[in-house]
């Protein structure tokens, strides 16, 4: 295994106001990581589906003017499988796409998309499983135009998920790995996150490293991330600590939670030599050099082993 990159997260909102968005990039330029994700959403750069040129054209300066290279995450609520709303979700998409051409990024994350049971109880899940292949295969023919790959991600099991209001195909990466190959276009991978596919396996029993290794010759990028495993099965206690009970999707750095990430990085093997970005939580941000330091060991140390080998 060869890793050619590892970066992190812009872990800052600014939908509000581009004054710190600098500052923050200068921040993150200091720990030297070999690129930054950035949500478009958190940039407040899209509206009604569509970019913002003035809100855009000054947050790609400022990307630019930072001398960074970026991947981008597009808004996390695209779902493709929604075709009863109106929702411009594969607007949303494909303008992520273009914003990610016009700041130089290679890679752009989407999440699979959700059947809502009561919602779309009129549209059947074979019928929504084709609107997404069929969404994903325009996207990545613009994604190809515009040099630019998308990598859709694998989901953990949220409550509403557990309690079966909603189906995720993506909360298993080997069902995903499926739909991205029946898409059929070179564009089109999976994003892998390491902290959402150790969430499911212990929700629903799976063997974690096998469920990664079936999507791994489709992964493009990697979201490297740790939790401690506790699925949060009632959606209580409140959100905002989770952190304290360490439950659900916490976004830790690689090393403070319990997911063995370096047996799965020596175990599983990904051909498409991804780029790993250490995904942190908003919460944050003062950990952002030890979650880089954590993933390039996680990384690079696998990397070294199989060089000498």
């Amino acid at each position: 295994m060869l890793a050619t990159s590892v970066g992190t997260n812009l872990t800052g909102i600014h939908r509000h106001s581009l004054d710190r968005l600098s500052k923050d990039l200068a921040h993150l330029k200091n720990l030297d990581p070999d690129f930054v994700e950035v949500w478009p959403e958190f940039l407040g750069v899209m509206v009604a589906g569509e970019l913002d040129r003035r809100r855009t054209d000054r947050s790609v300066e400022i990307l630019l003017e930072a001398g960074l290279p970026f991947t981008v995450h597009a808004p996390m609520e695209i779902n493709l499988m929604d075709v009863n709303s109106g929702l411009p979700h594969r607007d949303m998409l494909e303008e992520s796409i273009r914003f990610a051409a016009e700041v130089g990024a290679p890679t752009v994350v989407c999440h699979a998309g959700q059947r809502l049971a009561r919602r779309d109880a009129l549209v059947s899940f074979k019928e929504q499983i084709a609107a997404q292949k069929e969404a994903l295969r325009r996207a990545g023919d613009l994604a190809g135009e515009s040099g630019v790959n998308i990598a859709v991600e694998n989901y953990y099991p949220d409550a509403r998920i557990v309690a079966g209001e909603i189906h995720d195909l993506s909360t298993r990466p080997s069902e995903l790995a499926e739909m991205v190959s029946d898409v059929d276009r070179p564009s089109v991978g999976i994003c892998l996150d390491t902290g959402h596919a150790a969430l499911s396996a212990a929700a629903f029993g799976f063997d974690l490293f096998e469920e990664c290794d079936a999507a791994a010759p489709l992964v493009r990028h990697v979201h490297i991330q740790d939790n401690f495993g506790r699925v949060n099965l009632a959606g209580e206690p409140n959100a905002s600590e989770h952190r304290g009970f360490g439950l659900g999707d916490i976004h830790l750095p690689p090393g403070r939670g319990r997911i063995p990430l370096p047996e799965l990085f020596e175990r599983v093997d990904f051909p498409r030599n991804p780029s790993y970005c250490a995904e942190l939580s908003d919460e944050f941000p003062h950990l952002a050099g030890e979650a880089l330091a954590g993933a390039r060991r996680v990384v690079r140390g696998v990397e070294r082993e199989a060089l000498a080998s």
